[in-house]
């Protein structure tokens, strides 16, 4: 049984990487572009659409970047369950933020007109998004590292509270927040927080005792 479980797993990604013996099959690749768009991501119970997930990349990592259009065709290696779908751009060139020399170096190669984020669409079973090429695993690692980032800087506020206009508590209020709000922290002054509410981009002075840590937990990523 256990030899049978071994020989399974071995052969199941030999079996995703064979060419189709029928390359001539129908998609409707823009039911797949659709579908692709609102499939999601999670990491660190944070969840984005792959829409948003690639737009934010293209943002992220390149100056003045654009997205084009989306377009799609068939998998080489199972047409009749997989689409490869891409995100076309433009971009004046990449942003200074790589991590990594050898990022710097992708994002340099392919900041020009005409370059693409491509996912790997299927739906066979259960619908299934992996990265398809450097850009889509850099448009991954860049929505962790903005996650990680937001995590590092989340509070709650478990009674609520007032945003003030500066960090003084006779200053006027701007905002009001709802008990057990969840917030990011812009910028700590004198025992307040300088907090806003996403998605929302205004923020406000907060007293640093009327919030708490987000505890940290093990996400998942798909």
């Amino acid at each position: 049984m256990l030899a049978a479980r071994i020989f399974k797993t071995a052969l199941a990604p030999a079996l995703v990487l064979l060419p189709s013996p029928n390359p001539s099959v129908v998609r409707d690749m823009a039911r797949d572009i659709d579908d692709l768009q609102r499939a999601e991501c999670e990491y660190r119970g944070i969840v984005a659409r792959f829409d948003e997930l690639t737009r934010a990349y293209i943002l992220q990592a390149y100056e003045d970047g654009q997205l084009i259009r989306w377009q799609a065709q068939p998998s080489p290696y199972n047409p009749e369950t997989e689409t490869l779908v891409t995100a076309v751009f433009a971009a004046a060139g990449p942003k200074a933020s790589a991590p990594v020399p050898e990022l710097a170096h992708l994002r340099t190669q392919s900041g020009t007109t005409g370059a693409g984020v491509t996912w790997r669409y299927s739906k066979l079973a259960a619908v299934r998004v992996a990265p398809h090429g450097d850009l889509a695993r850099d448009a991954i690692a860049v929505f962790r590292a903005t996650v990680d980032s937001f995590i590092e800087r989340m509070v709650y506020a478990p009674a609520g509270g007032v945003l003030r206009a500066t960090p003084d508590p006779s200053a006027p209020v701007i905002g009001r927040i709802e008990a057990g709000a969840v917030l990011l922290v812009e910028e700590e002054r004198a025992g307040y927080l300088r907090v806003r509410q996403p998605p929302a981009t205004e923020a406000g002075w907060l007293e640093r005792k009327q919030v708490r840590v987000v505890e940290k937990t093990d996400g998942r990523d798909h």
